[in-house]
């Protein structure tokens, strides 16, 4: 099973693993806790994994909504890769475009699913052309490549692909063999060839962070020289609109991290190489680009979100390994203490508890997250989920453990503010979906998809809500990562009839 896995027996004993619970639970948005009846497979789309190992199976991935419409990529272990999309149905749910392996070592996959209004843009590979930028209407004929951006069939390395209103923008990587360095270029596309032009060159002397954000019709991106300091940068997919918003730090070896949005606002911080943690905002505009809050080097911060008038953020102290939760005033002002997380391992070595996943619905008031706890070893010792309002009574554990595999982590996706999909594991089930509507009696095993005979574990995965229903990848008995979904409902069922 790899490295992880379950909890010894003698520590579930001891209360570590909650048991599940029926109670149906609505609350003010409405939605009921899904069912096990409501989740169902959509379609059998692999065929069975020659590979033979479930946590690394690739089922369908890469969720977006497209014209209302469910679009994913699906990449087989035999090198194709298609674009497909799903109305829920069997029948609903088809190729739009599929792509032959190509020659060579290995296929790259076709990824980076970016819609606007009218196109789909995403990056796939052919033999000709290599791995480019492709656009599509949802149509099979109207499914096309964009532009040979390094002619041939040389590889393109694009990143950051965007949607900017009604174009797209995206960052070139190119290595230049005169310096022995990256240059970056910025793109932006209208879905022709034409259109498809360079906006600036960055040049070899900076390295443009894989962590961006989206604030509206725009993105942000961090810019680092590589012998000085760190800016925001904000493009709208015009020259005119791809300016500096500000400069963050003059000194080397500082990096972003944990980069949240939420609505108009995005939050991230700066590790400096000295150990001190920066907290800033940003709502796009270089007035609005603001640092919060620093805290030391005797502790780690992590950035969680935004809740009303307060950032709030975790630190874990380097000496005790306890975690605490903090609220920072977005308008200005000291941190704030507002929950210390339990620790039962602090006695016993290296314990360091660290977030794992966040996940806030839009415009939601509560913020999920995971917290490992460390062990001298790959696996976590303990996973738990919380939820949190913002106040020392609103923080609340909904579930321990998730996954404690160093090979597979679970995620977590609040599909509404009081819904919320993960992956928890249990002796009697081994690690399946979950859900939970914030409360712990609201908690409870979503379905045992996988058997014994399939390893017992249907590691779910890409939890993404679409219209009225949830969907995700998980591993089942067609022995591969298949295409599922969960039917969300404000109509509650009885207790008996919930699983």
């Amino acid at each position: 099973v790899g490295c992880g896995g379950a909890l010894p027996e003698e520590q579930t004993e001891a209360g570590l693993a909650q048991e599940p619970t029926s109670a149906p639970e609505v609350t003010e948005e409405g939605l009921c806790l899904p069912t096990a009846a409501g989740t169902q497979r959509v379609k059998t789309i692999l065929p069975p994994s020659e590979l033979g190992i479930p946590r690394f199976a690739m089922g369908p991935g890469g969720f977006v909504d497209f014209k209302g419409t469910l679009h994913f990529a699906v990449n087989f272990e035999d090198g194709r890769r298609a674009l497909w999309r799903s109305t829920g149905t069997d029948a609903g749910t088809t190729e739009v475009k599929g792509f032959p392996a190509t020659s060579g070592s290995s296929t790259p996959l076709l990824s980076q699913l970016t819609a606007t209004p009218t196109q789909l843009f995403f990056q796939a590979p052919d033999a000709a052309h290599g791995n480019e930028l492709w656009v599509s209407d949802g149509t099979t004929a109207g499914t096309r490549l964009v532009k040979d951006v390094t002619p041939g069939a040389e590889d393109s390395y694009l990143t950051h692909l965007t949607a900017t209103g009604s174009t797209a923008v995206f960052f070139r990587e190119v290595f230049d063999t005169t310096v022995f360095t990256t240059r970056y270029e910025l793109w932006k596309s209208d879905g022709t060839a034409a259109g498809t032009v360079r906006l600036r060159d960055f040049g070899t002397t900076v390295d443009v962070s894989y962590l961006d954000a989206k604030v509206g019709n725009a993105l942000l991106f961090f810019v680092r020289e590589l012998e000085g300091g760190i800016a925001l940068w904000r493009t709208d997919g015009t020259s005119a609109g791809t300016v500096q918003l500000k400069r963050l730090d003059a000194g080397p070896n500082t990096f972003p991290n944990d980069v949240r949005t939420s609505g108009a606002l995005t939050l991230f911080k700066l590790d400096e190489s000295s150990g001190l943690s920066e907290l800033w905002k940003s709502d796009g505009t270089a007035g609005g680009t603001l640092r919060l809050a620093s805290f030391g080097s005797t502790r780690s911060m992590r950035v969680l979100g935004a809740l009303g008038a307060y950032a709030y953020v975790t630190t874990t102290s380097y000496s005790t390994q306890y975690m605490v939760l903090y609220r920072v005033p977005l308008a200005g002002g000291n941190p704030e203490p507002v929950f210390t997380l339990p620790n039962d391992y602090t006695s016993q070595g290296e314990a360091f508890p660290y977030i794992d996943a966040v996940s806030q619905a839009s415009g939601g008031s509560k913020l999920y997250f995971s917290v490992a706890i460390g062990s001298n070893g790959p696996a976590p010792r303990d996973t738990q989920l919380w939820v949190t309002n913002g106040t020392a009574g609103g923080t609340t554990l909904l579930r321990r453990p998730l996954s404690l595999s160093d090979e597979y982590s679970s995620p977590v996706y609040a599909a509404a503010d009081n819904l919320v999909f993960f992956s928890a594991y249990d002796t009697a089930t081994g690690i399946e979906p979950w859900v939970s509507n914030g409360t712990p009696s609201g908690t409870r095993l979503l379905k045992n998809i996988a058997a014994p005979a399939q390893g017992d574990s249907s590691y779910p995965r890409e939890f993404f809500r679409q219209g009225s229903r949830v969907y995700f990848s998980a591993y089942d008995d067609t022995r591969n990562a298949q295409l599922w979904s969960s039917a969300l409902s404000n109509t509650c069922v009885a207790p008996e009839d919930a699983l």
